[in-house]
């Protein structure tokens, strides 16, 4: 029974982490803005007409840092209303 619990474990751990890896993502959208989204690249793509992906992090605080980066290095700009 231990066994076969500790295997279980082993198995969610494994596919749990692989899952959550890539849980933020930097886009350029097609007004110049930069926008953190937990949508993949097809979601993007059609709901929001872009699939520029700047970055994948797995925490949003690298993701801010990531667009404040490319926001000061004049790739993209701040959302309307958010302080980068």
């Amino acid at each position: 029974m231990l066994r076969t619990l500790s295997f279980a474990f082993v198995v969610l751990a494994s596919t749990g982490g692989a899952a959550l890896a890539d849980q933020y993502h930097v886009y350029k959208l097609g007004n110049g803005e930069c926008e953190i989204d937990t949508r993949d690249h097809a979601a993007m793509k059609s709901q929001r007409s872009t699939d520029t992906c700047l970055g994948h992090f797995s925490n949003r605080t690298d993701a801010e840092k990531q667009r404040k980066a490319v926001v000061g290095g004049g790739q993209c700009r701040c959302p309307s209303g958010n302080n980068c």
